[in-house]
């Protein structure tokens, strides 16, 4: 079964496997209040493609060692695969994690955002704050609330971020079926269990 997750990522030339570029030193563009964006040097990240398990210096993940897979874009209600989630990131993803605190009708509003833009990635994540925005080695936690100004001036930012080899990279044909499925190819055959712990 993982010969069919290699497939799709080898049908697609520009993933390699190799290590990033040094960081774009973006900052917030919000509110004082809320924290800074942190930044990590790319040449500081390994971006090797893994067998799991996988462990990442950030929670959520901000880069490193991922699955050869990545994750479809899009709005999930479900928590995604992590070591997927990041190989996305590397393609120049961001990916916005809501906690189990956001209220209803500000997740509805993230799922509005996903509808928007095709290179974002939005699932529920186990953190204490309400949003937590990452792309790779880039994160700002704490956002309020899905229209906090911070949301889209980390989009600008960090998006297909130049300094990334793979910016630009695909993010569907792999893994997930938003909103409910992330946890199987596209055409609905299950991702080893072995990548699900």
């Amino acid at each position: 079964m993982f010969g069919v997750l290699a497939a799709c990522v080898i049908s697609f030339a520009a993933c390699s496997g190799g290590s990033t570029t040094s960081a774009n030193n973006g900052s917030s563009a919000g509110q004082p209040a809320l924290p800074a964006v942190l930044t990590t040097p790319h040449s500081e990240i390994t971006a090797n493609h893994v067998e799991p398990p996988v462990s990442f210096s950030t929670s959520p993940s901000t880069g490193g060692d991922h699955f050869p897979f990545w994750m479809n874009c899009g709005f999930y209600d479900e928590p995604v695969i992590e070591g997927a989630a990041t190989h996305s990131m590397e393609h120049g993803v961001v990916w916005i994690t809501y906690g189990d605190s956001l209220a209803a009708d500000q997740i509805e509003l993230l799922r509005g955002l996903a509808a928007e833009n095709s290179r974002l990635l939005i699932s529920p994540y186990d953190h204490d704050e309400p949003i937590v925005l990452s792309a790779w080695g880039a994160q700002q936690r704490a956002i309020p609330s899905a229209t906090a100004p911070e949301i889209d001036a980390f989009i600008s930012e960090w998006v297909d971020n130049p300094e990334l080899v793979e910016a630009g990279a695909s993010c569907s044909t792999a893994v997930g079926n938003p909103p409910n499925d992330p946890n199987s190819l596209v055409d609905g055959t299950p991702v080893p269990e072995e990548f699900l712990s």
